[in-house]
């Protein structure tokens, strides 16, 4: 197998466990930020507040009860709950290293395997792959609300702004979507040369 047959998924893999490790040293830079200062700020909600609803015009507002929680944190407090912390680019940072280190192991150490890859099999490792994601989300979005809820009295639910972690996680979906594009386009072509042996 020629050296440059994977060069795009390779340089996907290194470039998904770049910014996990940026996420990740952002992430304890940030961390150690708001311990210093002796002040963290986390978005919750009161699950269990009346909501109150105004008509305005013809539509209406209704009042959601999401506010901003200030207090001092411990360092660990400051770690799981700094720039979204576990809910936000902890899992999303942990699929990120997962998926590069599997692909640049495979390239280096087993690049053999690849030869017996076909379309299905690369659709259904994706499908495999996409489930992992949402079940690391998932965990660790439970993990975080019951880490909240105790931290405020079971009064509170943690609230996820799902914007702020938008660059990295579209910069990482290039890198996933490159990996799966070069996969795809080999399996092809491996699939073209068989049937011209047959």
């Amino acid at each position: 197998m020629k050296i440059n047959t994977f060069k795009i998924s390779r340089q996907a893999g290194i470039s998904l466990i770049f910014i996990a490790i940026t996420s990740i040293v952002s992430g304890i830079f940030t961390a150690v930020s708001n311990y210093r200062d002796g002040s963290i700020a986390i978005k919750l909600a009161e699950p269990y507040a009346k909501k109150e609803i105004k008509i305005i015009g013809t539509g209406k507002f209704t009042n959601s009860n999401i506010g901003v929680y200030e207090f001092k944190p411990t360092l660990m407090q400051a770690l799981i709950l700094s720039e979204d912390g576990l809910g936000g680019m902890g899992a999303a940072t942990l699929f990120y290293l997962m998926v590069g280190g599997v692909t640049l192991t495979l390239n280096y150490k087993k690049p053999e395997i690849f030869e017996t890859i076909t379309e299905t099999r690369l659709w259904q490792s994706v499908a495999i792959g996409v489930m992992i994601f949402f079940a690391l989300k998932f965990l660790s979005m439970v993990l975080l609300n019951q880490y909240v809820s105790k931290l405020s009295g079971h009064d509170f639910k943690y609230f996820l702004d799902t914007n702020l972690s938008f660059n990295f996680t579209l910069l990482s979906l290039f890198a996933v979507l490159a990996i799966i594009y070069d996969l795809l386009s080999y399996s092809r072509k491996l699939k073209e040369e068989n049937d011209l042996t047959i």
